[in-house]
């Protein structure tokens, strides 16, 4: 097949139907691979589990998960460890769809059943609505359903303010859009990163021999673990700002004991 012949398809192909009108696609079938890959990979890893590492790929695992958990307590501070379980489950589902994409090289051309799931328009809306609905929970569960409205909605601001009210209700309503604009960004940001690549790639070895291309794979190799990264870092930020109580990022009040001592000066 030459440059010429390539049809590019936005849409993932339909290998066949589980059920009359269930449409069983390509990029699903790379995904359930993904999916029995870290599955295994899990069940592995929990065997091997000790309070003393042994073993090159326990150590990997190891070393790789706690430099993770180490960066997000970073980002999110304390609290954003209970976020640790759906954050790495975003980057690793992530990571190893867009890895997987880029190991089958033109084998998923010539077969046409297997494709990167991050590279499905469904994919990667179906992840951003996940963690969208996961950030705002997070939002109504620390401020409350009213509070949280209140927000979006400063009704409170233009009866206390003055004008200066005025603009933060307008600055609220204007949150609602980047509120939602969200899972749009977070959608189309990895779609069009991995999609392309994918396209970048095929052509290369359309183009080429099988050698030459290889720069360009161990270019979006990186490209992925760099977009995995992403999602899941703006996932864990865009939860550490809903969940964040305005009283955290004031001074505190120094206590009793934290006062300096007071010195009496006595003249005469």
């Amino acid at each position: 097949m030459g440059v010429s012949d390539l049809e590019i398809h936005i849409a993932p192909k339909t290998v066949f139907e589980l059920l009359p009108g269930v449409p069983v696609t390509n990029t699903m079938i790379t995904m359930w691979l993904v999916s029995a890959i870290l599955i295994i990979l899990a069940l592995i890893l929990r065997k091997k589990i000790s309070m003393i590492p042994s073993g090159r790929f326990y150590n990997l695992a190891e070393w790789s998960l706690g430099g993770l958990y180490g960066f997000m307590e970073e980002v999110g501070g304390k609290a954003a460890k209970k976020h640790f379980p759906l954050f790495i489950t975003f980057f690793l589902v992530i990571l190893f769809s867009n890895w997987l994409g880029i190991a089958m090289g033109m084998l998923a051309e010539e077969l046409g059943f297997l494709r990167a799931p991050t590279s499905d328009l469904n994919t990667t809306v179906a992840l951003a609505v996940t963690a969208f609905v996961y950030f705002e929970y997070q939002g109504i569960k620390a401020h409350g359903a009213l509070g949280y409205a209140q927000h979006f909605v400063n009704i409170k601001a233009l009866f206390k303010n003055g004008p200066m009210g005025i603009i933060d209700f307008v600055v609220g309503l204007l949150h609602i859009v980047s509120e939602l604009v969200r899972p749009l960004a977070l959608s189309l940001r990895l779609f069009g990163n991995i999609f392309g690549g994918e396209i970048v790639l095929t052509v290369a070895f359309l183009l080429f021999n099988a050698a030459l291309p290889l720069p360009f794979m161990m270019l979006e190799f990186l490209i992925g673990l760099i977009q995995a990264f992403v999602f899941s870092m703006l996932f864990l930020v865009f939860t550490a700002l809903n969940s964040a109580h305005e009283d955290e990022h004031s001074e505190p009040e120094p206590v009793l004991d934290e006062l300096p001592p007071k010195v009496a000066i006595s003249v005469g």
